[in-house]
């Protein structure tokens, strides 16, 4: 093949893809739109939320068992009441009194303490339809009350250490081993699964988008080019190899840019959010710094095989449909990405290192989940076969992609698809 030639294919094909709007728009513009849109939506729900935090909320408590210490309520208005975190408890001598605060809507719920609450630990709650269906104080409430009940009944009866203890029986400082062995403290756990799990499926999902959009480019190209018969007479001047080569070259760049562009905005995202929040989290930079590459490896060999087969359709939309098969099997990790999340080093993830077809996606979700159970054979060893794969198909490829243009207007049969491979 001659270099010269394919590089002004791949010229040709990466600046008439870039210069598009539709292109310029889905790579810079879509990112924008959809954090300008998720920033107004979250601001909403924060200031919907902030508004119903600042509302009075107040809730009924009725003791049948005669359990709860009267002495942590104070006068107020008339009433006893026990204030905490923003939230308030009034303690009603008849559960009558209180139904009847509640059908009013001055109570959002009412609580009864059985008689039997030593025995059964029951406590009933009762609402009202006015009380609110998403009520953040309602979610809140029953934790304090569970606290007022634990001290009510230990109160008196416990030295005051033991007592503390079991009101407060453990405070749980987690830690992680860093890299080096070095014990990495103030780890965030519901932050740090959010970014672990959270990142990988965005890795994923962003590298499956770019590699389905650069190859449907080619799809398109590969119609367009058909349908306007110009890559028969290019055939006159360039080797079938190098046409294939080529707009797997340009196109693939295009697809490495927005690729570039959206992964970049994702670990940004995902940077200021644990700066702003002042917490320690795993930030999976092997998986991201070996993401480009495996784009590349994965874009070449999906995109020889999309040219060779979207060749042989007639139009576009045989093209697509010709084609499907292999965005299908480009997916798969996708499809079982709870057992790759769950066990990322299983059978499963190791089996699905080796497939070419798969073999992106599982290597950077296995090493944004545990980069310390992917051995970096197994890192060298699935390139090797992306490379191998990537090698056979655009041989292959190159002899269907000229077999699908010259026969214009028909379909070959398999017996021919199968002469022309070997």
């Amino acid at each position: 093949m001659r270099i010269g030639r394919i590089a002004a294919v791949a010229r040709f094909e990466l600046l008439s893809v870039v210069k598009r709007w539709s292109y310029l728009i889905a790579t810079f513009g879509l990112p924008l739109f959809l954090a300008a849109v998720s920033g107004t939506v979250l601001g909403v729900q924060t200031y919907f939320l902030a508004q119903r935090a600042a509302e009075s909320s107040q809730f009924g408590l009725v003791d049948h068992a005669a359990v709860i210490d009267r002495s942590e309520f104070e006068k107020r208005d008339g009433l006893q009441v026990w204030t905490a975190s923003g939230t308030d408890i009034v303690l009603y001598d008849d559960r009558d009194t209180a139904t009847q605060d509640l059908e009013s809507g001055r109570l959002r719920a009412v609580y009864v303490v059985d008689k039997d609450y030593l025995e059964s630990g029951k406590v009933r709650a009762i609402q009202s339809e006015k009380t609110p269906l998403l009520s953040m104080r309602g979610t809140t409430v029953e934790p304090l009350l569970r606290s007022l009940l634990r001290r009510s009944l230990v109160e008196g009866r416990l030295d005051a250490d033991v007592q503390e203890r079991v009101l407060s029986p453990a405070h749980f400082v987690r830690s992680r081993l860093g890299p080096d062995g070095d014990e990495v403290t103030e780890v965030d756990e519901a932050l740090d699964l959010l970014v672990r799990t959270t990142i990988p499926l965005f890795l994923g999902i962003l590298l499956l988008t770019a590699l389905l959009s650069a190859s449907g480019y080619l799809v398109q190209t590969v119609s367009t080019d058909k349908e306007s018969k110009i890559v028969e007479v290019l055939l006159s001047s360039v080797m079938p190899d190098e046409i294939l080569a080529g707009k797997l070259f340009g196109l693939g760049a295009a697809g490495l840019v927005q690729f570039a562009v959206w992964s970049s905005m994702v670990v940004f995202v995902a940077l200021t959010a644990s700066a702003a929040l002042a917490a320690v989290v795993s930030v999976p930079w092997q998986a991201l710094a070996v993401a480009p590459l495996l784009f590349v490896l994965g874009y070449l060999f999906l995109g020889s095989l999309m040219l060779a087969t979207a060749a042989l359709g007639a139009n576009a939309a045989e093209s697509q449909k010709l084609t499907m098969g292999w965005a299908m099997l480009a997916i798969l990790p996708l499809m079982v990405l709870v057992i790759l999340l769950d066990e990322p080093n299983g059978v499963l993830g190791q089996v699905m290192t080796w497939i070419p077809f798969t073999s992106p996606l599982t290597v950077i979700i296995r090493l944004a989940v545990d980069s310390s159970g992917i051995a970096w054979w197994e890192i060298i060893g699935a390139m090797a076969v992306l490379l191998l794969s990537t090698w056979a198909s655009i041989r292959v490829g190159a002899r269907l992609f000229r077999v699908g243009f010259l026969l214009t207007g028909s379909m070959p049969s398999l017996a021919e698809l199968w002469r022309q491979a070997r």
